[in-house]
């Protein structure tokens, strides 16, 4: 009886265990968070990332002084006494603790970057050009010192191979690059050329499980060194929905998929607030791809496009490489808009969970300026449905100007292009 106890106790704690480090990995903030600054320096808490992505084998994990993640090997104590807002982020399980235990690439490392362990944070730059890339870590040796930083699904080559070798078992601060000669990394080269203001998703990703992170900060000022820990979180709420938001609610049982969901790493689309677009300088046309989430059924499919007054861009849907259907969306009166008129209403699709969604934008010219492709995202409303979801999209829109304002279903909020 008492075996049969202490079994029944075992995995009653395995359980408890288990769902805890759930809990301790789920984002803190939402996707509406946004982290500002002034004009030369943004800082941010690792604890308060919206989402993580890629995370199927290896997970970032919160630690505080009442939360403490028991997933798999790891070896080191709890750090949050020095850490910023007294918490931080482990990657785990950490399986790569010395030279001695097995290096497996796509497992404990990742020399690749964006490939394992993506962190998403929602970052407001009102000034475009070159940020310097500060991150604070606790490293107790050489494998768990390094990280991979992104922007918008895209991994730049001065974003890879963060690399910490001084400062072992303190909080430290560091921003050098690893190169092939030089181990123990560059100083000045990890940063990101952002060249448009506006809302952009900051990622970091693993290079090697067991890496600890408290805080980053994106900084112009090239000379600018961080210490202690560093300049303070300022984060405000994005209280207005999204167009594509606001009309998936009008009819129950409709379903979403937004545009900036999608994976667009190795593809020509970048993020640009709540819609995906193309930059007509370097690309003309993007195709990104994805699997479809929801259940089986046949589905009235709205795709949502965005209006702009320099061109019409066209849009293609694609289902497994077969057509659903393709439009121009109408030149806009405003710079960008979205509205009943640059949707359309594609009937009677059959899909199947995982079947391959694929959307092709094309840019559009009025013969001296280019649109950018935008659009917001794919609605999936019930059979017979779609008339309806279209009909009540007539009650929101969104208008933009340069230097203007958003109007989303009656609310105001000031924006820039």
């Amino acid at each position: 009886m008492k075996l049969k106890n202490s079994i029944l106790m075992a995995g009653f704690l395995s359980i408890s265990l288990s769902s805890t480090a759930q809990q301790f990995e789920k984002a803190t903030v939402n996707e509406k968070t946004v982290f500002e600054g002034n004009k030369e320096t943004i800082a941010v808490e690792a604890e308060h990332f919206y989402k993580q992505s890629k995370n199927e084998i290896r997970q970032w994990y919160r630690t505080s002084s009442t939360e403490a993640p028991k997933v798999g090997r790891d070896e080191d104590e709890n750090h949050n006494l020095g850490a910023s807002n007294n918490a931080y982020l482990e990657i785990l399980p950490d399986t790569r603790v010395t030279a001695e235990d097995e290096l497996i690439v796509g497992e404990n490392f990742s020399n690749e970057a964006g490939q394992m362990g993506i962190l998403h944070y929602k970052v407001n730059i009102s000034s475009p050009g070159r940020y310097y890339v500060w991150a604070r870590i606790f490293s107790m040796g050489a494998e768990d010192n390094g990280l991979h930083v992104g922007i918008d699904g895209t991994w730049p080559e001065h974003g890879q191979r963060m690399q910490w070798c001084e400062g072992k078992n303190e909080w430290t601060w560091g921003s050098a690059q690893r190169k092939e000669l030089i181990h123990c990394g560059v100083a000045k080269e990890i940063y990101l050329d952002i060249e448009k203001a506006g809302i952009h998703d900051i990622q970091f990703s693993m290079r090697e499980d067991g890496v600890e992170l408290d805080k980053f900060l994106l900084t112009k000022d090239i000379d600018f060194v961080p210490n202690g820990e560093g300049p303070i979180e300022i984060k405000k709420q994005i209280t207005a929905l999204s167009y594509i938001d606001e009309i998936g609610k009008t009819v129950n049982g409709t379903k979403i998929m937004k545009a900036i969901d999608f994976p667009i790493e190795n593809t020509s689309f970048y993020v640009d607030n709540a819609w995906l677009a193309i930059n007509p300088e370097k690309h003309k046309e993007a195709t990104v791809t994805t699997d479809f989430p929801y259940e089986n059924g046949v589905y009235d499919i709205i795709f949502i496009g965005v209006g702009e007054n320099d061109g019409q861009s066209g849009f293609q849907m694609l289902v497994n490489g077969k057509e659903v259907g393709k439009y121009s969306a109408p030149l806009s009166k405003n710079s960008f808009e979205e509205s009943i008129e640059y949707n359309k209403l594609w009937k009677n699709i059959e899909l199947k969970k995982s079947d391959k969604i694929a959307v092709i934008a094309t840019v559009g010219t009025d013969g001296t300026e280019f649109t950018r492709g935008r659009w917001g995202g794919i609605v999936f409303a019930p059979k017979s449905k779609g008339k309806d979801v279209l009909k009540n999209s007539k009650a929101f829109s969104i208008k933009k100007n340069v230097g203007s304002e958003t109007i989303v279903s009656g609310s105001v909020t000031n924006v820039k292009k």
